[in-house]
C-alpha cells in the first residue's frame, strides 16, 4: 500500500498536468488574448486547482513557448510581433525542411495509409461550398496535423519534438491564412503537393514545397503583424492628439 506521502505527491502531479492541459488548451483555443495576463486567481477559479499545481503548470506554459513570465508581474499569454515572427518561422524553416527530407526517405507504409486517410477527410472540407465555423475549425485542426505527422516520421525524435512545440506557438498564428488573406485554397494545394512528395519519397521535392509554404506562410504573418502595429501605433497618436487638445482647453 502506498505512503501517504507518495499518495500526495502523486495527486500534486496528477492535479498539475490537469492544470498544464486546462490552461494549455485556453490559450490555443483562443479564449485569452495575446499579451493577456494569466491571471493565477481567476486560472485557479476556472480549473478549481489550488496555487502549487497552477504556478507548475504555467511554468511548464512559459517553457513551452506560449507564455512568458514579467518578474513582479506574473504570466502573459505569448504575443507576436515581427521579431519573433520572423525568428519562429526561420527556426521551423531549419527544421521543418530537412524533416520532410528524412520523412520521404523513412516514412512507413503505415504513415502513407496515414496521410491518404487524413487527405480524404480534408477533401471532404474542400469539396463544401461552404464552412460554419466549426467545420472551418476541424479542417484547420486536422491540417496541422498532418505537419505533426510529418514530423513524427523524419526519424529523429529531437527534429520532431522541436517541430512540435514550434507547432504549438504556430496554432495561434494559423488564424492568418484563413481570415486575414484569401490564402486558405493556396495552403490546401501546398499540403496536397507535399503529401504527394512524400508519399513518392521525393526527398527533394518535398523539400521545396515546405520551404515555399512556409516563407509564404512567414509573409503573410508578418503582414498582419505590420499592419496591427500601425494600426495599434496610429491609435495611440490619436489620444495623443486628443490629450494633447483636452489639456489645451
Amino acid at each position: 500500500m502506498p505512503s501517504s506521502e507518495h499518495s500526495s505527491d502523486e495527486d500534486l502531479k496528477s492535479l498539475s498536468q490537469f492544470a498544464y492541459d486546462s490552461i494549455r488548451e485556453i490559450i490555443l483555443s483562443g479564449a485569452i488574448r495575446p499579451g493577456e495576463r494569466l491571471s493565477e486567481r481567476d486560472l485557479a477559479r476556472r480549473i478549481q486547482v489550488s496555487r502549487t499545481p497552477l504556478r507548475e503548470a504555467l511554468s511548464r506554459i512559459e517553457h513551452d513557448g506560449l507564455a512568458i513570465s514579467r518578474p513582479g508581474r506574473g504570466y502573459f499569454a505569448l504575443e507576436f510581433d515581427c521579431e519573433n515572427i520572423a525568428e519562429l518561422y526561420e527556426f521551423r524553416e531549419v527544421l521543418e525542411v530537412s524533416a520532410c527530407r528524412l520523412t520521404a526517405e523513412r516514412i512507413t507504409a503505415d504513415a502513407i495509409a496515414e496521410l491518404n486517410d487524413l487527405m480524404k477527410q480534408l477533401a471532404r472540407f474542400e469539396a463544401m461550398p461552404t464552412l460554419t465555423a466549426d467545420e472551418l475549425h476541424e479542417e484547420v485542426k486536422l491540417a496541422l496535423s498532418l505537419h505533426e505527422i510529418v514530423a513524427r516520421e523524419c526519424g529523429n525524435s529531437r527534429i520532431c519534438q522541436a517541430l512540435l512545440q514550434i507547432y504549438d506557438q504556430l496554432r495561434l498564428l494559423t488564424w492568418i491564412d484563413v481570415l486575414w488573406f484569401d490564402q486558405w485554397s493556396v495552403t490546401r494545394q501546398e499540403h496536397r503537393d507535399l503529401v504527394a512528395a512524400v508519399v513518392e519519397r521525393d526527398g527533394a521535392r518535398a523539400a521545396e514545397v515546405t520551404k515555399r509554404h512556409i516563407q509564404r506562410c512567414r509573409d503573410g504573418a508578418l503582414r498582419v503583424a505590420n499592419a496591427k502595429y500601425k494600426e495599434k501605433h496610429n491609435g495611440m497618436s490619436q489620444e495623443n492628439a486628443h490629450s494633447a487638445v483636452y489639456t489645451r482647453k
